[in-house]
């Protein structure tokens, strides 16, 4: 295995632990810690999505900067189904990164089961 594919399967294995560890985060009760985790662990999956989709993407011989990019390119190619699903993501993404509010906060994780599925099934799509 040379260097890019073994980079690759990191990646797509970090991707695939990240995305099984923001679920079990989310099936804990929840209180303000479960809460905070599951949306950092959000915005993890987040970025290692995006950059597993770039890498694969550059194998189909696609050039991508950016992970809005990554997420049109990956629906083009029919790795994602629910266009407008991921574009809230990315909106949600934008967003968690600058919650302070409590109030925010409660209604990034009230959305953060369905996000989950979705990269659950994005995972089953490019594995």
């Amino acid at each position: 295995m040379n260097g890019s594919n073994a980079k690759l399967e990191a990646l797509r294995s970090d991707f695939i632990r990240i995305v099984q560890s923001w679920g079990q985060a989310l099936r804990q009760p929840k209180t303000e810690f479960t809460r905070d985790s599951a949306i950092l662990r959000f915005e993890l999956a987040y970025e290692v999505t995006w950059k597993l989709l770039q890498m694969l993407l550059r194998e189909q011989g696609y050039e991508v900067s950016s992970p809005r990019q990554a997420l049109e390119r990956a629906f083009t190619v029919g790795w994602i189904a629910e266009e407008e699903l991921w574009d809230d993501i990315v909106r949600a993404r934008n967003t968690a990164v600058h919650v302070y509010r409590e109030e925010e906060a409660e209604t990034l994780y009230q959305k953060l089961h369905l996000f989950q599925r979705a990269f659950e099934r994005l995972a089953a799509s490019i594995a």
